[in-house]
Formats: C-alpha cells, sequence, structure tokens
C-alpha cells in the first residue's frame, strides 16, 4: 500500500469557506449544522476535515449524500482515521484487526451495508476476505470514494488535515501522522501557516474548564475545531466560518434541554477537568457514590463521583459549577446523584439537579 501523503491544493476563494470535522455518521446533525448555518451551496466553499463515518448510526445516508455534494457543489473532504476503513474493505487490509473493532462498535458504515445488502451480521465466525468480496461487489462506489479522499487540502492561506503534520512542506512521510497525529495541537512546532485540524476532541485540551467549542492555539498557528460529535456525551458538531478577514465558529448537538429554576453564583475557585486522554487516578478512598482519587497529571487529590469512575481512570469529569440565571436554557448531558451535568455555549459543569425543571425537554435542538 502507498503510504505517501497524498493532497490537494485549492485556489484563493472570495467567499465564505466553512469548515466541518468529525461528523461521524451522523446524517441529521451535519443537516441541521448546514441549515444553521446558513450555508449557500455555489457561494460557499465547503471543507469537511475527516471521520465522516463510524461511530454514528447513519454512515450510508450521510456518506452518499457528501458524495453528491462534491460532485455538484463546492466542497471537498480529507480523510480521516475512521474512513480508513474504505481501504480495509478494499484492499483486505488487516481484516482480523477491523473485526475486532467492529465487534465491538455498534455504530459503523460496515454494520449498515451489511444489512442493506442482506448479508449475515457480522459475528467471531465470519469470515472476512469473503465479507470484503461482497461489500466491494455491493458497495465499490462508496468505498472508493473514501479509498481517493486526499489526506491534505492546502490553499494560500491555510493548510486542513484531519489530525495534523510533521512540516508544511512534505506534510509527513507516512499518511498516519495526518490521519492520527495525538494532541497535535500541543506540539512544538510553529506553523507559518494556519493549521486546522480534528481528530481529537478540544475538551481534551482543557485543564481548567471542560470547553467544546473550536480554539486557536496561536503559539503554533493551529485551530483545533473537533467537538466531540458521537464520541462524548457532552460532543456537537463544530463549525469554523473564514469570511475574508473575520472568523466565526459555531455548533449544533443533540442533547436536551432543561431551563433554570433558580439564580446561582458559585465561587469556583479551583475548577479542573479530568480529560480521556490524561485521565489516569490512583484510587485514595474508595466510597459507595464517589471516591477520593490523585491524578499525576494535574497532581492533586479529590473527590470524584464514581459515574466517572473506571478502574483506575477518571473521564470528563468536572468540578466546575455551572452558574445559572433564572429562566435560561442549558443543555442536559447526564444526571448522578443530587446533580446534573450540563452544558452551556460549549462550556460543561455542573448544577444540582433541583435547580432545574425538565417539563420541556426537547431532543434534537440546533440552537446553541
Amino acid at each position: 500500500m502507498n503510504r505517501k501523503v497524498k493532497s490537494i491544493w485549492l485556489d484563493s476563494f472570495e467567499g465564505r469557506e466553512i469548515v466541518i470535522s468529525d461528523i461521524h455518521g451522523d446524517y441529521d446533525g451535519y443537516n441541521l449544522l448546514l441549515k444553521k448555518i446558513n450555508y449557500q451551496p455555489g457561494q460557499d466553499r465547503l471543507i469537511l476535515l475527516g471521520d465522516l463515518v463510524e461511530k454514528g448510526f447513519e454512515n450510508l445516508k450521510l456518506l452518499r449524500q457528501i458524495k453528491k455534494q462534491t460532485e455538484e457543489e463546492n466542497i471537498y473532504a480529507v480523510m480521516g482515521n475512521c474512513d480508513f476503513v474504505a481501504k480495509n474493505f478494499l484492499y483486505s487490509y488487516r481484516l482480523d484487526f477491523i473485526k475486532e473493532v467492529l465487534l465491538k462498535r455498534k455504530g459503523s458504515l460496515i454494520h449498515e451495508m451489511i444489512q442493506e445488502a442482506a448479508l449475515d451480521p457480522l459475528s467471531d465466525e465470519t469470515d472476512m476476505d469473503q465479507l470484503a468480496y461482497e461489500l466491494r461487489k455491493h458497495f465499490l462506489a462508496e468505498l472508493s470514494f473514501l479509498n481517493d479522499l486526499p489526506h491534505v487540502i492546502e490553499t494560500p492561506k491555510r493548510i486542513y488535515s484531519h489530525a495534523g503534520l510533521i512540516d508544511e512542506k512534505t506534510y509527513a512521510d507516512d499518511f498516519r501522522y495526518v490521519l492520527t497525529y495525538p494532541l497535535f495541537a500541543e506540539c512544538e512546532m510553529r506553523f507559518t501557516k494556519m493549521i486546522v485540524v480534528g481528530h481529537m476532541p478540544v475538551s481534551e485540551y482543557c485543564r481548567f474548564k471542560a470547553d467544546c467549542n473550536p480554539r486557536f492555539f496561536s503559539e503554533s498557528n493551529i485551530f483545533s475545531i473537533d467537538g466531540g460529535n458521537m464520541v462524548k456525551k457532552a460532543g456537537q458538531l463544530n463549525a469554523i466560518i473564514f469570511d475574508g478577514n473575520l472568523v466565526s465558529t459555531d455548533f449544533i448537538d443533540h442533547l436536551p434541554l432543561a431551563r433554570a429554576k433558580v439564580t446561582t453564583h458559585p465561587k469556583n475557585r479551583t475548577s479542573f477537568v479530568i480529560s480521556f486522554n490524561r485521565g489516569e487516578v490512583e484510587v485514595v478512598e474508595e466510597g459507595e457514590t464517589s471516591s477520593r482519587v490523585y491524578s499525576p497529571y494535574l497532581k492533586r487529590t479529590f473527590w470524584i463521583d464514581n459515574d466517572f469512575l473506571k478502574g483506575h481512570k477518571g473521564t470528563d469529569f468536572t468540578n466546575y459549577e455551572m452558574p445559572l440565571r433564572q429562566g435560561e436554557a442549558v443543555k442536559v448531558i447526564q444526571s448522578y446523584g443530587s446533580k446534573t451535568q450540563v452544558k452551556k455555549q460549549g462550556i460543561i459543569g455542573w448544577t444540582l439537579t433541583e435547580n432545574l425543571e425538565f417539563d420541556e425537554l426537547k431532543l434534537n435542538n440546533p440552537q446553541s
């Protein structure tokens, strides 16, 4: 298999250049976001930063829409690491490995292809070479579309990649770097052009307050925009819009709404957040509903609700108490004990459940 990075060049564009990353098979979310930002086919240029499929549940429908859009509209996409599943089946590459992944993954393009082709569901006994043959026979156009996506898009002002780059000139000597570079926005490189990436949820870079909104790292000239859509409970699908010298962002999520019954004024002197990548903790004292742990990354001991503690790892826990104004709406992530984790304007925190009223819950609300 050719491991070289494949790139395309796009000339300057006078209209809005809209960038969306990590859709993950979220057909409804993608179309809600396009509607919310008033995407105009033929007037705007849209760039999709990979991970179009996998983990969501309308992968095939979304893929066919995007394929059609790239043929008829000013839309370009790069390959993400999750889109690589197409190569696995086109080239019968590491099929035993991908079987293990897909047996654990409920939302997948492959599961949907199997169902549409009326094939036997994936199981431990599945002959993967035969399955790859059948999928190539039924879905060659869809698999080839993903397989043929470039790894990098470069314009006069910006470079777009799913996960990261090694340098601006060659991008990388192996495409795996642009698909899987971990925590790229914390790299020590300084880029001349702005590098826009997805792959790593932006909240993973947060230490004091979990924020799912796109984030610009000025020291490296990197814009990280993955909101954790379909990956995290609090996830959102982000868009960044370049319009001349103006830069704006927007998002949608699928979280239900609640309304604040009271106004609160929490102090939040020492707020922190435990991310997935830095969630290792040492359990000091285990309790029935919460445990006292030590975080080597934060270098502190604290109590964490057991709902966020899985073995020796805490994930997406924050002690940040969300300030509320009576009557304002917040997004509900999950309730635990006497508390509810909420999100407001992309920022995650908690409040006492008794502070909220839930009788006006709405799903799939595109408002931020």
